[in-house]
């Protein structure tokens, strides 16, 4: 059995230019950077739970796993929630793009719970790898669709939020909730700038306050780096599972 040791972690293609397409507007931005993290991540997941990995390993993979799928509930729920609803109440020509897009939310979540439920199972048991990686494949199958329409249909819904004046409060977007910790927050930003394009790395990083970018740049990168090379390339004590 073999870890690929020598597989680097920044030999991971990014997404195509098309995708991520600089776009003015902040939540165009982050929407894209993490659409490519959510994909990035699930097609490492084929290639690493396709074979046998220490104790150490999966619970890094199991914690990581349930990270990325908040992070795109999140993200879900703020377009569902937030962002479309705002932007058909300015323009009542967009509320069947509003529903088309949260049906294909929903339409997502059964294989999101698969693989939530699957995780739990690989938690209790190391044998049920191959359950995580089954529900990781049909997740993976899923949802290139969904990033894909809301890559094409956000810019249109943030386009006409920025183009007509702001009015009652009942119609503006709610932002993400902040992230107190600046750890998070650079955790979270090393995730998202994982082989990200570098034009849209520069406008992720703008938005980053002085506290988070101190952490990113002195603090936080070296455990970071080490998690992802324990869980994209191998290690960890105890016997491979």
């Amino acid at each position: 059995m073999s870890h690929r040791m020598d597989t680097p972690v920044s030999t991971y293609e990014p997404m195509s230019a098309a995708t991520l397409a600089p776009a003015p507007h902040p939540e165009a931005v982050r929407g894209a950077a993490l659409h490519h993290a959510v994909r990035r991540d699930l097609r490492r997941l084929e290639r690493v739970l396709d074979e046998p990995v220490t104790a150490v390993r999966r619970q890094a993979i199991i914690g990581h796993l349930g990270f990325v799928l908040d992070e795109l509930a999140a993200q879900h729920r703020l377009l569902d929630l937030s962002i479309w609803p705002a932007a058909a109440a300015q323009r009542l020509d967009l509320a069947d793009l509003a529903d088309r897009v949260r049906n294909s939310h929903d339409e997502l979540v059964p294989a999101t719970v698969m693989v939530r439920n699957a995780t739990q199972g690989w938690s209790r048991s190391a044998t049920a790898r191959g359950s995580v990686l089954s529900a990781v494949r049909e997740l993976n199958r899923r949802i290139g669709p969904v990033i894909d329409q809301d890559a094409e249909l956000l810019p249109l819904a943030l386009e006409t939020l920025v183009a007509v004046p702001a009015g009652p409060a009942e119609v503006e977007p709610r932002r993400a909730p902040r992230l107190t910790s600046p750890t998070r927050l650079a955790r979270r930003t090393f995730w998202l700038l994982d082989g990200l394009d570098a034009r849209q790395a520069a406008l992720l990083l703008q938005r980053m306050p002085p506290a988070g970018m101190w952490i990113l740049r002195n603090g936080f990168s070296g455990g970071y780096n080490r998690s992802s090379y324990l869980m994209w390339v191998g290690g960890g004590t105890g016997p491979a599972v």
